[in-house]
């Protein structure tokens, strides 16, 4: 392949020949001639031997595992190889992908020793969970005059799963757990039976166990007879239903969906350390991802695998996730829906035990206007996007459904409070 320089020298030798034989100067004519057959003879030789050369080099991408965490820095080794005779001095670039922060070169020149090795380092660190394929690594070379260069691409399969950072799960879940137990307490959901704990005192029936009879309050002036009614712990199970198509792959520096999974996983930790059962679904119309109830944790462990597996794509529609919901769990359980497809709940019909959290995208981008006119462009944008989520929340209300409002910043507090309230009414209680 011919690169412009070599073009432009062509051209201009070319216009050369031309202008000598219409002036009639002899000896420029036949010096610009071996001049142009010399560039051109330059050309022919090193497509032929260069395409040999390129055929003795070969790349490899190596890292020490697939399996990486958000915000973690890793390595990766470009192994060169060169099986000519001679050494080759050669041009890379590394396509990598724009979820990464990569520290170090990704492109430059290099000069392979013959028949040896050369490797080459730089770092990583993912940006947002999923999974998502490396690029191609290119490399050319070039003749001595850099007239002409031979590009060479190698397909390098090279997948990456993404998951979500530890430091930020242990932080939040810290921070969270302890404000929440000194605001709410860590109280379990109670219910009338045979537990330890007073709930009241009622007349006496012949179905009941003689064992609770208040004989204190007996006193044989009356036939009647009091029994005490008792609570009992019971544990309830939580699902999240988590809206995975492309409405929730929107964002500046975290993607909806990234900060979404985060919220969960921290407010699933607590509701497994309050001995309640949490379950998941990841849905789409490409995505069915079900992640049955438990309170080992080894769901949230699933969960964490599975985000890492996909990204988000298709559309969502609320009730078809209920729909197969339904088909997944037949009991009675406390549902959590979380979407930022404002338009995917407007045929939601009532569903008991159930609470739609409606997401905002206007707090996921982070905005830095250039004067007052683009600041009032951004801010009437804004206040358009939360007009038209409180609408829908509205709406869905009116039909006796619990709607929340939610942003970046309040999800896990949000998730948190009707996770409470929905403790305290039995709701998801079997």
């Amino acid at each position: 392949m011919i690169r412009r320089p070599g073009y432009a020298i062509l051209a201009l030798l070319t216009y050369g020949i031309v202008e000598s034989l219409l002036l009639g100067y002899k000896y420029y004519i036949i010096l610009v001639i071996l001049l142009f057959f010399t560039v051109a003879f330059e050309v022919i030789y090193f497509n032929i031997s260069g395409s040999k050369t390129i055929s003795g080099i070969s790349v490899r991408r190596i890292s020490d595992t697939t399996n990486f965490r958000k915000n973690r820095k890793f390595k990766i080794t470009l192994n060169f190889k060169n099986t000519n005779k001679y050494p080759v001095t050669i041009h890379f670039f590394d396509e990598g992908i724009d979820i990464l922060e990569i520290s170090g070169n990704t492109g430059g020149n290099i000069t392979i020793p013959a028949n040896g090795y050369y490797n080459l380092e730089y770092w990583i660190v993912p940006r947002y969970i999923g999974r998502y394929d490396f690029g191609n690594i290119k490399i050319r070379i070039s003749d001595i005059f850099h007239i002409s260069s031979i590009e060479k691409t190698f397909l390098s399969k090279m997948e990456i799963k993404i998951s979500p950072s530890m430091s930020d799960i242990k932080s939040s879940r810290s921070e969270m757990i302890s404000s929440f137990l000194y605001t709410f307490g860590n109280h379990y959901s109670h219910k009338i039976g045979q537990g330890y704990n007073l709930y009241g005192i009622r007349p006496y029936t012949y179905d009941d166990d003689p064992r609770f009879i208040v004989w204190s309050r007996y006193d044989g002036s009356t036939s009647n007879l009091l029994v005490k009614q008792m609570e009992e712990e019971r544990e309830i199970t939580a699902i999240f239903i988590i809206d995975y198509s492309v409405s929730m792959n929107y964002g500046s520096t975290d993607r909806i969906y990234d900060k979404t999974v985060l919220d969960i996983i921290n407010s699933s930790y607590f509701m497994i350390k309050n001995r309640d059962s949490v379950g998941f679904l990841l849905y789409s119309d490409n995505i069915h991802t079900y992640i049955p109830p438990d309170n080992s944790g080894k769901g949230i462990d699933r969960l964490e695998k599975e985000v890492s597996s996909i990204i988000p794509s298709g559309g969502f529609s609320a009730a078809n996730a209920i729909k197969y919901l339904q088909t997944k769990q037949k009991k009675k359980v406390l549902l959590f829906l979380i979407t930022a497809s404002l338009n995917s709940v407007e045929a939601l019909s009532y569903y008991n035990n159930l609470t739609v959290f409606l997401i905002n995208h206007e707090s996921y981008y982070d905005c830095s206007p250039n004067g007052d006119f683009e600041d009032l462009l951004i801010r009437n944008s804004q206040f358009k996007e939360i007009n038209r989520v409180r609408r829908t929340v509205n709406a869905i209300r009116n039909r006796g459904i619990r709607c929340v409002y939610v942003n970046k910043k309040n999800m896990l507090p949000k998730i948190m409070f009707e996770y409470n309230y929905g403790r305290s009414m039995n709701k998801g209680a079997s």
